[in-house]
């Protein structure tokens, strides 16, 4: 090659490294017509052209390239990825595989090839080569990363973790290494090394939106709520069809009863997949909480059209019906759901409320569980609103008329969301509160009336409970108990002497107790007083109130105030 080809050569050579191509083209094609055998030029022209995109031109010059120098590995490992980007695979690794049996330790082709075989989910073929890639130059960093991410897909998390630590060795900014580790973390709940790896991550790139979005994972994960909420919506600020953010923030606000702002974003995500049963599963709870019944039948009906069997969609259409007061289509839909699940407590307890069927001594805790974590957010507003609850007033008339001014230790059995600790406080050293329900007593703390609140039911409560009160109070509780037995007996022994308990019944005049199809237990009287005289209880004062509503109608209730003797 004279000295003018290759001055031509290395002035093409440069303008095509500072971006300035056609020039580029126009003088190695200049080169190739003073010297057809010219294969440098061939080959930097075809480069050239799939920098620009021209794929046809370029796989035609490096093709030309061979023809000139066959054994030329380099140029053959061009070749491939030209052929690799335009999805003809099969010449891609015809001349990868050539450029590997001239050169057996050529890392980039073999980097090349492991990729294209990832890409094709030939997994243990792309393994192979990204280990030859790593083996024959070690500080390979994208190989190693690749490896990472392979191994990743593959689950064989402890291996790709380590392959991502070879990358941060070797390059500690390395964004995707950073990213990739911090998602290992999270699968591993290691909470804080997850959230270090994706704020390094941001640090690189404030707008990575898969980081912003795992860590609004984490902060989910740490019970930072409204943080993650500000995360899952800055990634969709930036990407508004992400969808696993969408997806997250709509989840989010539905576990936090926010419930119309997870349904403008469920809204979404169903335009795009309207068969997604999550998706119709998780509007169809929020349309129910908010009381848009015949709107949540219609997604629940079309999750049923896909999966006749989904045990949770069939139990919240009969919830649904009940509420409607449409007793044998709740009573269809509660059968089966039972054939599904023949051991779900709640659903059986339903069951046997609407058909009569008293096999249960008590509510199912599930029930209740599920009954007031759904009612907590509207609960206040219903019992006050609906069904105009005065039971709390009916007992402060009762301490006052007892001139009870002061208790030591006062216990509220059931206290939901404080509706009846408000009037307790005000005669309370130490109020103690207990109820199943989370967001019950979430809503009950807001009111800061107690000093102790307890999450669990009542009868374990009181088997580990140490302490004695003054006081006990359990007001529209026991109408979730049928055999009342051993509750009686568990709050003798934990009421001091002289020690006072009030508490409301609904009235039965068919036996000792009996289950409604409201789902609630009503007492027999006589019943009540058979449990005082046995437990060693005085009866005080014995009143029949008008404790709150029930399908628009007064429902009448049996407040008692006992004694300890």
């Amino acid at each position: 090659m004279n000295a003018d080809l290759q001055n031509l050569f290395e002035q093409a050579f440069q303008l095509q490294r500072h971006g300035d191509l056609d020039q580029a083209i126009s003088l190695y094609k200049n080169i190739l017509h003073s010297n057809p055998k010219h294969s440098e030029s061939a080959h930097f022209l075809g480069l050239t052209y799939a920098q620009k995109g021209n794929m046809a031109e370029a796989i035609h010059y490096l093709c030309k390239a061979i023809e000139i120098t066959p054994d030329n590995p380099i140029v053959h490992n061009n070749l491939a990825n030209a052929y690799k980007n335009v999805s003809n695979f099969e010449k891609a690794v015809e001349h990868y595989l050539r450029a590997l049996t001239l050169k057996p330790d050529y890392a980039q082709a073999h980097n090349n090839l492991g990729t294209l075989y990832a890409s094709q989910n030939k997994f243990q073929e792309a393994l192979n080569h990204y280990r030859f890639a790593v083996n024959a130059e070690p500080d390979f960093v994208a190989a190693h990363n690749n490896l990472g991410i392979l191994l990743l897909r593959n689950n064989a998390l402890d291996a790709a973790k380590k392959q991502f630590h070879n990358v941060l060795s070797l390059y500690p900014e390395h964004t995707e290494a950073l990213f990739y580790l911090g998602v290992l973390y999270l699968e591993e709940n290691k909470l804080e090394e997850a959230q270090a790896a994706f704020e390094k991550v941001l640090a690189h790139d404030k707008e990575h939106i898969a980081a912003l979005t795992n860590m609004g994972v984490v902060a989910l994960k740490t019970n930072q709520s409204q943080l993650a909420i500000d995360y899952f919506s800055k990634a969709l600020a930036l990407d508004n069809d992400n969808i696993f953010a969408r997806n997250n923030l709509a989840a989010t606000f539905i576990h936090h009863d926010r419930f119309e702002n997870a349904l403008m974003h469920y809204d979404v995500l169903l335009k795009g997949d309207p068969k997604n049963v999550e998706y119709l599963y998780n509007t169809g709870v929020a349309e129910m909480a908010l009381g848009h019944l015949q709107k949540a039948i219609v997604f629940f009906e079309t999750i049923l059209e896909q999966n006749p069997k989904h045990f949770a969609t069939l139990h919240n259409l009969a919830a649904i019906y009940i509420r409607l007061q449409q007793k044998e289509t709740a009573i269809f839909y509660l059968e089966q759901a039972l054939a599904i699940n023949p051991n779900d407590s709640s659903t059986q307890f339903m069951l046997n409320a609407l058909t009569g069927k008293e096999k249960n001594t008590s509510v199912s805790l599930d029930y209740i569980n599920n009954l007031f974590n759904n009612y907590a957010l509207y609960y206040d507003q219903h019992m006050r609103d609906a069904l105009k609850y005065t039971l709390p007033q009916h007992i402060a008339k009762i301490l006052h008329k007892l001139h009870i001014l002061h208790c030591e230790n006062v216990l509220d059995l059931g206290c939901g969301t404080g509706l009846t600790g408000i009037v307790l406080r005000e005669i309370s050293k130490k109020l103690t509160g207990v109820d199943i329900a989370a967001k019950m007593l979430q809503e009950a703390k807001n009111k800061g009336i107690y000093d102790r609140l307890v999450e669990t039911d009542i009868l374990s409560f009181l088997e580990k409970e140490q302490n004695k009160y003054d006081l006990i109070v359990s007001a529209d509780v026991l109408p979730y108990f049928g055999d009342l037995d051993p509750l009686f007996q568990a709050i003798a022994d934990h009421i001091l002497p002289q020690g006072i308990f009030i508490f409301s019944i609904e009235i039965s005049k068919e036996g000792p107790w009996k289950l409604q199809n409201t789902a609630r237990f009503a007492h027999e009287p006589g019943y009540i007083e058979k449990l005082c005289q046995k437990n060693n209880f005085e009866l005080v004062v014995k009143e029949e109130v008008e404790g709150r509503k029930q399908d628009q109608a007064s429902l009448p209730l049996m407040l008692y105030t006992v004694k300890k003797t």
